[in-house]
């Protein structure tokens, strides 16, 4: 149970990290250059990590998982890793770490509905409840005008754009993780998350290179970050931090430890990106903001334990 909570802090702390750097290096570099260059280095950086973790030899990542595998995994790292977290370094950008962490909160919900969909998931109206809770705050803190003249101030696009583009992220991201888990209830299923991860940065890394190759786009996405050390080791960074080592710390989590508990700790990265924020980037969040941050992640955490809550109504 310790090595649990320790992991899933661990995966807060990481989290947290990468945050702030992408929200660094998205203003440095255009969304789609960064999005094919990271899941270029976390093909090297995870794919000797899950032959080390799971006894494979390199040919075994590609000729273990089964063709259903590929297609599931396949379409989820397109829908996920391609469009989603282009989408997600997009609001990034126009947003900043902290209200970029927010719109994040919204995955839970969207997984939920795409569960529904796909998998014939059901849930209780607390959790719906929840779920429109949390979206309602959102809003109010996207709409706030403080935050409003703030993003306006940094320029880098409109909070609309941002707030349309962190839904989209949140959207696709959810629907991703249904299609991941479609190829886990398989019976016969032999591959393990870390490898299925592989596989969805793979099959999205090669799926922006068939959509440059359509284009006629053959432009360098590795030499702006090779000539420029800070952007290097910015993506060393986001990519350690996010695709390696808060992934590794989030499975061992869930796995160590009661999912519900671990999902809880994990929903706490936006609290965790805004005390960040004040204390060491001295930023000045207005207490109306903190209010509806806060509301949110309860709406956040109230979804996350609705089963048990439940039973007090």
């Amino acid at each position: 149970m310790i090595t649990g909570y320790i992991a899933a802090f661990a995966t807060l702390f990481a989290w947290t990290i990468s945050t702030f750097v992408l929200a660094k290096l998205t203003r440095l570099q255009d969304a789609y250059t960064l999005n094919k260059a990271a899941l270029f280095f976390s093909i090297f950086l995870l794919g000797p990590l899950v032959c080390i973790l799971d006894g494979l030899a390199p040919w075994q990542l590609f000729t273990l998982p089964s063709s259903s595998n590929w297609l599931w995994l396949g379409i989820s790292g397109i829908l996920g890793k391609s469009a989603g977290d282009y989408c997600g370094f997009c609001a990034f950008r126009i947003l900043g770490a902290r209200r970029r962490s927010m719109i994040s909160t919204l995955g839970p919900g969207f997984t939920w509905l795409a569960g529904l969909l796909i998998l014939n998931e059901s849930m209780n109206w607390l959790g719906i409840a929840a779920m429109l809770f949390t979206v309602v705050f959102l809003l109010l803190l996207i709409n706030n005008s403080v935050e409003k003249m703030e993003v306006q101030k940094e320029n880098f696009g409109t909070p609309l754009t941002g707030l349309l583009y962190g839904i989209a992220a949140a959207a696709l991201t959810g629907l991703a993780f249904i299609l991941s888990k479609k190829t886990f209830i398989e019976t016969g299923n032999n591959i393990s998350a870390f490898h299925a991860t592989w596989i969805r940065i793979i099959a999205a890394f090669l799926a922006l290179m068939i959509v440059d190759t359509l284009r006629n786009n053959h432009t360098n996405f590795i030499k702006p970050f090779l000539a420029d050390q800070q952007k290097l080791l910015l993506l060393f960074a986001a990519v350690l931090f996010g695709a390696v080592l808060g992934l590794s710390f989030s499975l061992i989590a869930i796995t160590k430890m009661n999912a519900a508990v671990a999902y809880t700790i994990f929903s706490l990265l936006p609290v965790s990106v805004i005390v960040v924020s004040v204390i060491l980037f001295k930023k000045k969040i207005s207490l109306l903001s903190w209010l509806y941050s806060l509301l949110a992640v309860a709406g956040v955490l109230v979804l996350v334990w609705r089963e048990d809550l439940i039973k007090y109504f």
